[in-house]
């Protein structure tokens, strides 16, 4: 039997996986991480307080001059901010495309 999609109380949050860039939404805190098992929320790990997937979260696609190509989903909200290359650590400046709907490789 299929689990109350409502039953955590937060409305319209999703469970995600996979690589995701979080920002707390207590402490501010901007975080990438791996996602194992779909979840609705993000702990943080300076704070330690939850941060709910109330709102649709952005795919960041991210081109390091290194090489590595990576993407996550995020909630950030901000137009351009900085993203470290899992690989070789530089920053890569990201910003949001209305056309498209997710942040993109400044060029």
């Amino acid at each position: 039997e299929a689990e109350d999609a409502g039953s955590s109380g937060h409305k319209n949050s999703d469970a995600h996986s996979g690589f995701l860039y979080i920002k707390c939404e207590h402490c501010g805190t901007e975080r990438a991480y791996c996602q194992k098992t779909p979840s609705e929320y993000s702990i943080c790990k300076r704070c330690g307080s939850r941060t709910y997937f109330t709102e649709p979260l952005k795919q960041i696609f991210v081109s390091c001059e290194c090489g590595q190509r990576s993407r996550y989903l995020t909630n950030m909200t901000d137009d351009m901010f900085d993203i470290q290359c899992i690989d070789c650590g530089s920053p890569v400046a990201v910003k949001y495309n209305q056309k498209t709907k997710c942040y993109e490789t400044i060029r």
